[in-house]
């Protein structure tokens, strides 16, 4: 058992940071482990790709250490989880990352869902939001503008879009309330983390 277990995190975007990183280390606390969370992307969008593959070309070639645990955050943007989990397990075993030991948090179709699928959590964090349960869609921005629209009538203008309560909501949600593809990840991080 190690002292710290290194998580490093890619994400596409701020939403995805501010939410993603108080789920590992509220999954680190449940299984009692020591976690340093750090990020190597987090504003580049579909360039996380590119940033993904390059930060595994200088794993290999021994120019950053290797982590722990490599959590990826990409949103399926309407492909389906399976198809983006596979190449970013076909990415990390073309460079000789061991792949059980990454973590896909790919959320289906968009973050922002994740943000609004627990809807006590959401109001414990803004007390005054009354969101709808927004249906499976595949459209873009259908779920950042429902979480917006949510947070603007409640009479706080989200200046990050909601990003800004990311943490917050991640510590309050219950994870048995979100998603099939929020589910997958939540098992995949707590088993990882478990043989760190």
């Amino acid at each position: 058992m190690r002292d710290k277990c290194v998580v490093i995190c890619f994400f596409e975007d701020i939403a995805q940071e501010k939410f993603i990183k108080a789920i590992v280390k509220r999954a680190s606390q449940e299984v009692g482990k020591n976690v340093q969370v750090k990020v190597r992307s987090a504003t580049h969008g579909s360039r996380v790709w590119n940033e993904f593959e390059l930060y595994l070309k200088d794993i290999k070639r021994g120019l950053e250490p290797m982590p722990d645990i490599l959590v990826v955050v990409i949103d399926s943007d309407c492909k389906g989880r399976n198809v983006v989990v596979n190449r970013i397990k076909q990415l990390a075993e073309r460079y000789g990352f061991p792949v059980d030991q990454v973590v896909c948090a790919v959320p289906e179709p968009h973050i922002e869902r994740w943000y609004i699928e627990d809807q006590s959590a959401l109001k414990k964090v803004i007390s005054e939001v009354n969101v709808q349960k927004v249906g499976y869609k595949c459209e873009r921005d259908r779920y950042k503008r429902a979480l917006g629209d949510a947070i603007r009538k409640a009479g706080v203008e989200p200046l990050l879009g909601g990003a800004e309560y990311g943490d917050e909501i991640a510590n309050c949600l219950d994870p048995g309330r979100l998603d099939k593809s929020f589910q997958d990840f939540w098992d995949e991080l707590m088993r990882v983390l478990k043989n760190c």
